[in-house]
């Protein structure tokens, strides 16, 4: 029996069909959704956890030093205003509000901003300083005395990794109203109503353009921007846009709007610093017109909202007019939306668009000085992850004394010679502070730091180690104590050597203090032979000099090879009366939020008896007056500093290094091919001191007398202590009861 097929209406083949594309769509749609859900619960993790944390790499950014403020300070008016000047502040006729200042006859009044400083925040303050011819006669704040005031430290740059953005985080808090108002004015009016997504500005911005007859409003919600800028590619695709869509859904659910915007305010780019992207409202405000938020004017802030659109197309540097057109559009709506009155308005629409030199937003380019504070925070190892994090870097850098030092060097040393290099550092050297640090006669070339890295022949700087370490040896030798100044002859592997002294002339014998005035070399020689070379030796190590060497009879002459740095290390030994105190370009290091993290503590060890320095510094001051450095009394007549020059064999290297009552000051002038400068220490190196201390003024050298050490007389002949009464005898330091004097005259 055969079975016939019943066959299905016609009617009904199109229900089935459609049956099977729904339920097909309805798994497709479920996959999707699902998908999708996962899709969302993945970027919601990764989303969270980066928005949650440290969103950025933020760079380290390194200060100089405050410049401390007090009765009796050496410190002249115009200094003062130099220094308000580098930090930005402004001169008005009545001081109104912080980063101003007004000068008065002798008087300067000062609103200092706020500033976290390594020991806590400090509110804004207004005090008066008032000026005598020696510095500062008094502090006043409200017309009553004050003790100590401070300046917030000159930003001098951010360490910024190759390709790293560059940022400084801003509060919520501490953004002005009007630049938060404005803001969201243009960018996006119902940023606290939608939920990160909304077709509606899409459309109010289409419209707002069709009227203006260009584009004034986008259609992207603020929270969109931020995702695109924050976890997105630039790219112009649909896929990009979707993706932006959620990402602003899912910020939108897991944060509060006042975190969206504080994130959007540090992440917006606003331009380009040579290769480095500068982000944020933070370090745009810095980066256009070198001053915190907190004090721009309606104008300003106007202008930082309309770069947003296109930092490029807008920037002010290179299109000023441009600029100009688009700040005065956003100056219009705030004036329509009253957030400005008819006269700030008006007032407002007059100013020109100025803004400070690219790059001026850092108060300085100190590459040389940055190398050392480079190398320094290496030691200090350290985590890596705090070093991007926004931490702050106190150094001892004076910028006034930089400024200066660089404007010596790249002014008198091309001058001497085109092929002439240079290096130079100036410590203060109580604390052992490097303040300024010079690395070649090219101010601002990152290139070899001659400062740290030139290791060349010191030549006599080393004169005053084996002096030093002569006058310790009590009972043994004095200042007055006659040393062999005739021809000598030594072996030494296998060669003849007879040294000679510069003018080529034996003077006989010749006082211990004339034979270091006047940097002779055979009575040197003598004197080191007779100390030995291990008890050199010693004395380098104990003035600091931290690296293993070993000393032959030609580094009794300064063949002898250290850098700038070094020597100005064991100079600081011996020009703080024997204390030693390691040199140092960091102060202190905070953090994001002011906890400090690292802070130097002095750590100063005796290693040479005050009685012992203070008979060095006696002829050291003599070496300024009548020895090799006597042009210093040409400019100085009373005794202002002492120092010691240093010239190498065939010229090569010229070396000075002085100090007076506060700062010690190292030059090299030499050549980085070796040749011969022509030059002496006297006729070189020291030229570059004086210039140095005529532009910064000085601190006159005071020594008192320790109390073991009294005046005695001693012959001029024999060397020896001698009665009052004895002609041919003069008075010299030296230790008490360490010679008895002889009962008769030679």
């Amino acid at each position: 029996m055969t079975r016939t097929r019943k066959k299905v209406p016609t009617s009904a083949r199109p229900a089935r069909w459609w049956r099977l594309i729904w339920i097909t769509s309805l798994k497709l749609a479920l996959a999707g959704f699902l998908g999708l859900f996962l899709y969302f619960i993945y970027l919601d993790s990764k989303i969270t956890s980066t928005f949650s944390g440290q969103k950025w790499q933020v760079p380290a950014q390194i200060y100089g030093r405050s410049l401390e403020l007090f009765p009796g300070k050496y410190l002249t008016q115009k200094q003062l205003v130099q220094e308000l000047e580098q930090l930005q502040y402004q001169r008005v006729n009545a001081v109104s509000g912080p980063g101003q200042f007004r000068t008065s006859g002798n008087t300067v009044e000062i609103f200092r901003r706020s500033f976290t400083f390594v020991d806590g925040t400090q509110a804004a303050s207004r005090f008066s300083v008032e000026f005598n011819r020696r510095g500062i006669s008094a502090l006043l704040q409200q017309k009553s005395p004050l003790s100590m005031a401070r300046l917030e430290p000159q930003l001098i740059e951010h360490l910024v990794s190759p390709h790293q953005e560059d940022r400084e985080l801003v509060r919520l808090e501490w953004v002005p109203s009007l630049l938060k108002e404005t803001l969201l004015l243009v960018e996006d009016r119902d940023f606290y109503q939608h939920r990160g997504v909304s077709p509606l500005s899409v459309l109010r911005a289409l419209w707002v353009n069709i009227t203006a007859g260009r584009t004034v409003q986008g259609g992207s919600t603020l929270t969109q921007q931020l995702a695109k800028n924050m976890y997105l590619t630039q790219d112009r695709t649909l896929l990009r846009k979707v993706n932006e869509a959620m990402i602003a859904l899912v910020l939108d659910y897991r944060f509060s709007k006042d975190q969206i915007l504080e994130a959007y305010l540090n992440e917006i780019y606003l331009g380009q610093n040579h290769a480095t992207a500068v982000h944020g409202f933070g370090l745009g405000s810095r980066f256009y017109f070198g001053k915190p938020l907190t004090e721009l004017n309606a104008d300003q802030y106007a202008l930082l909202i309309g770069i947003v659109k296109g930092p490029g197309y807008y920037d002010p540097r290179r299109f000023p007019e441009r600029a100009k057109q688009r700040r005065d559009l956003v100056l219009r709506l705030m004036f329509e939306q009253h957030l400005l009155d008819q006269r700030a308005y008006e007032q407002a629409l007059t100013r020109p668009v100025e803004v400070v030199a690219r790059g001026q937003y850092l108060n300085a380019n100190f590459p040389a000085y940055m190398d050392a504070v480079k190398r320094e925070l290496r030691q200090l190892a350290l985590d890596s992850n705090l070093m991007h994090s926004g931490i702050k870097v106190f150094t001892y850098l004076d910028p006034m004394a930089q400024t200066q030092a660089e404007r010596t060097v790249t002014q008198l040393v091309p001058a001497m010679d085109k092929e002439l290099e240079a290096a130079m550092l100036v410590v203060d050297y109580q604390r052992g502070a490097v303040q300024a640090l010079v690395g070649g006669k090219t101010a601002g070339y990152a290139g070899f730091n001659r400062a740290l890295e030139a290791r060349r022949p010191i030549g006599s700087l080393i004169k005053p180690a084996i002096y030093l370490e002569a006058l310790a040896q009590r009972g043994r030798y004095t200042l007055g104590s006659m040393l062999d100044d005739s021809p000598l002859s030594l072996r030494s592997n296998n060669q003849e050597w007879q040294p000679q002294n510069f003018d080529k002339t034996f003077r006989g014998n010749v006082s211990l203090m004339r034979a270091l005035a006047d940097s002779l070399n055979v009575p040197t020689v003598r004197l080191g032979l007779q100390l030995g070379m291990p008890k050199l030796q010693e004395a380098l190590r104990r003035l600091g000099l931290e690296r293993n060497i070993t000393l032959y009879p030609s580094a009794l002459l300064g063949s002898l090879e250290l850098s700038p740095y070094e020597v100005s290390q064991l100079y600081q030994t011996i020009a703080n009366n024997g204390v030693h105190q390691s040199l140092a370009t960091v102060q202190a290091v905070t953090d994001q939020n002011g906890a400090v993290v690292y802070q130097r503590n002095l750590t100063p060890s005796v290693r040479y008896p005050a009685a012992d320095v203070y008979l060095l510094h006696y002829a050291m001051i003599e070496s300024t007056l009548t020895g090799t450095a006597q042009s210093l009394a040409r400019t100085w007549p009373q005794p202002t500093f002492a120092g010691k020059t240093g010239t190498s064999s065939d010229y090569r290297d010229s070396w000075f290094s002085g100090f007076d009552q506060d700062r010690l000051v190292t030059v090299w002038l030499g050549r980085d091919d070796n040749k011969s400068t022509n030059l002496t220490g006297g006729s070189g190196a020291l030229r570059v001191f004086t210039d140095y201390f005529k532009q910064q003024g000085t601190h006159n050298l005071i020594r008192y007398m320790p109390e073991q050490v009294e005046w005695q007389r001693f012959s001029t002949q024999s060397g020896l202590p001698v009665p009052e009464y004895c002609p041919n005898s003069w008075l010299l330091p030296a230790h008490q009861d360490s010679v008895l004097a002889l009962n008769q005259c030679d």
